[in-house]
């Protein structure tokens, strides 16, 4: 969403260097120009800027085509360099929590568990205990957000995951066979998001679902966990996991600039 009119000078010059950048090599004036949908003229302006600034250069041979230099990959690192998703994150999660009135957090995998690096309560006074916290990790197997990375995994890496971490049983509802488990990601899967289902603890719920960065890697998972009896299918199904999923997605689009 545009919350403000942007300026269209920086705009077409944008536009401009994503065709540039998507191009296999240099390019004419002439192709840039018909890419872009606007005068020679006027990309001829944009470009040369891009050269005089140093983030582009034109060929020096009879052709004079225009390319970009790596200057864009210094400046993609610096921002890289201080880019934190839990600044991104902590926003969505706060509204989410605020929303539903469960904890939500957000997590990551390392080294075959998940660490959770956000968590906003959405209930301290709840008798049953809530297990995430910032810096907390846990199994992947019988976790919302576990199950959500594993989607990702090949077969040989979910048969080294279980030679290493095993698949404990938390509880008497926690998958601990590799079917089982398959079955389980094949369901995250088809529904777009992962469930745990009082399987890390006995009357609790979890959903999750992924967020990506711009490989479409699953970079994070977000959670809604709460006690079963504020978390029953019925709402899990036709309120929570919309959002969350909603919520995910929107985390996406502000991470990968696809954000409006």
């Amino acid at each position: 969403m545009k919350l403000t009119k942007g300026n269209q000078s920086v705009e077409k010059t944008l536009r401009i260097i994503e065709i540039m950048a998507a191009s296999d090599g240099p390019m004419r004036l002439l192709d840039i120009a018909s890419a872009v949908e606007l005068p020679e003229s006027t990309v001829l302006r944009m470009v040369n800027t891009l050269v005089n600034m140093g983030y582009a250069y034109q060929e020096e041979s009879y052709m004079r085509r225009y390319g970009l230099t790596m200057k864009f990959m210094a400046v993609g690192q610096q921002a890289a360099d201080h880019f934190h998703f839990r600044d991104v994150i902590h926003p969505y999660l706060t509204d989410l929590s605020k929303t539903l009135g469960e904890t939500c957090c957000a997590s990551r995998e390392q080294d075959g568990q998940i660490y959770y690096f956000d968590v906003v309560v959405g209930d301290s006074k709840s008798a049953l205990t809530i297990r995430q916290r910032v810096g907390g990790s846990a199994n992947m197997h019988c976790t919302g957000s576990g199950k959500v990375f594993l989607t990702r995994y090949t077969d040989d890496q979910l048969d080294a995951l279980i030679a290493h971490r095993g698949l404990p049983a938390a509880t008497p509802h926690t998958v601990t066979t590799k079917d089982a488990l398959k079955r389980e990601i094949e369901t995250c899967l088809e529904r777009g998001y992962a469930i745990d289902d009082e399987e890390i603890e006995v009357g609790m719920r979890c959903l999750a679902a992924p967020v990506y960065d711009t490989e479409n890697r699953i970079i994070a998972a977000i959670s809604v966990s709460g006690p079963a009896s504020r978390m029953p299918a019925r709402r899990c199904v036709n309120e929570i996991a919309p959002l969350l999923c909603r919520t995910a997605q929107r985390i996406t689009d502000m991470i990968t600039g696809k954000a409006r």
